[in-house]
């Protein structure tokens, strides 16, 4: 069975292809929203100190609001959710784009980030958790491979659109970036599988939602070092890019051919046919992540460090896919959505906490430090999904999502 006859099965299912696209074309903001907030700001202030602050409020808003955003998709059903904030993201985006027009003080304009990240729809939990009651739980690791090729996707091409778009406006990006999520929460809130989900009577009661599984935890803290470790990556990129004499625009290359390696990955990965359960497939891909991280140390030159992380790149999308569908499989019936939001949040936070760290030790060490952080984080996740597979020998999970 060729890889494409297997993507092709997962889309078959009718209204399949209808959630997949319109998911897509909302989460093409995510990869536009973080350039574009900090090209907004940067123009109206003349500060890369402001529109740092404000970029910063959006990412900080977004990770502490998405698993709210899911649980109230989880408890309500998800068509009514991705109405609202269809509505609600695309009216604080405005805000923004009036207030930096007004040159209004940048503590307002953060706070109108805040409402941006806050209203975020949750179209990557809501698409990740519909995905276990529209195919078998066999073709499973395909849709989620898929899904992680398209978040791939959407932060290269994401960059891409706000730098064509710029050539107009920062504010035409920005606000192109609100429409494409909107447009994305409102078609797939219209599609009726999308408005035949319905919250699952069983669901608990118990305030930490999915949390309260061992494993969900164990596969967010998976995630965490993951997110951490794509944080370290692009600020010891660029770093290791400049320190070797090359053009900062050359950094953007090789970090869209890492992406390239991860979607090449993923592709492969959905098209195979494992007969191991996820729980058996992880350590074998936590390994490979681990050694992936490790590779790009070795590099002496540019050129060899793109080559080693689209080797690197090519371990994220079938761990990430995998990691998936244990949290899903995990994850109390009705919190399904939430712990899909957590995962998000997880990269999120620690994708920051690893910027941050790796800013700091490029500054005092150079860029092989932030390098060397980079495979820290593969070690961090190998002993993480340790504790998974430990919680894993006590917990029978179920064949569904």
């Amino acid at each position: 069975m060729s890889v494409f006859r297997r993507y092709g099965e997962v889309l078959a299912p009718p209204g399949v292809a209808a959630a997949v696209v319109a998911s897509v074309f909302g989460r093409l903001s995510l990869g536009m929203t973080g350039l574009a907030l900090l090209l907004l700001v940067r123009e109206a202030t003349g500060s890369y100190a402001a529109a740092g602050a404000v970029s910063a409020s959006y990412a900080v808003a977004f990770a502490v609001g998405a698993p709210s955003r899911a649980r109230a998709a989880d408890r309500t059903g998800p068509a009514r959710v991705l109405r609202l904030s269809g509505v609600l993201h695309p009216l604080a985006f405005g805000l923004l784009v009036l207030l930096a027009d007004l040159r209004a003080p940048v503590l307002s304009m953060a706070g109108a980030a805040a409402l941006v990240g806050l209203t975020v729809p949750p179209l990557g939990a809501v698409m990740r958790a519909l995905w276990g009651q529209l195919i078998p739980s066999a073709q499973l690791h395909t849709a989620y491979s898929l899904e992680s090729v398209v978040v791939e996707a959407c932060f290269v091409l994401g960059p891409l659109l706000v730098a064509g778009l710029t050539v107009l406006s920062p504010a035409v990006a920005v606000l192109a970036s609100a429409a494409c999520a909107a447009v994305g929460a409102l078609a797939l809130a219209r599609l009726p599988v999308v408005r035949a989900v319905v919250p699952h009577e069983a669901r608990p009661t118990n305030p930490a939602g999915p949390l309260v599984s061992p494993v969900v935890r164990a596969c967010l803290l998976n995630v965490l070092w993951i997110g951490m470790g794509f944080g370290t990556i692009e600020v010891a990129v660029l770093a290791f890019v400049e320190e070797q004499g090359g053009a900062r625009a050359t950094a953007g290359v090789v970090l869209a051919v890492w992406s390239l390696g991860s979607i090449l990955g993923g592709l492969v990965y959905g098209g195979l046919h494992p007969a191991a359960t996820a729980a058996r497939q992880l350590p074998v891909l936590v390994g490979a992540v681990s050694l992936g991280a490790f590779l790009p140390v070795l590099s002496p030159s540019v050129l060899v460090l793109a080559l080693l992380l689209v080797l690197s790149g090519s371990t994220i999308a079938p761990f990430s896919a995998c990691n998936s569908m244990l949290l899903g499989q995990a994850a109390p019936r009705g919190t399904v959505t939430e712990a899909f939001a957590w995962n998000g949040s997880m990269i999120f936070g620690g994708a920051a906490a690893g910027t941050a760290l790796a800013g700091v030790l490029v500054d005092s060490y150079g860029a092989r430090a932030a390098l060397v952080a980079t495979a820290v984080t593969g070690l961090l996740t190998f002993l993480s999904s340790l504790a998974g597979l430990a919680a894993l020998r006590t917990v029978r999970l179920p064949d569904r999502v």
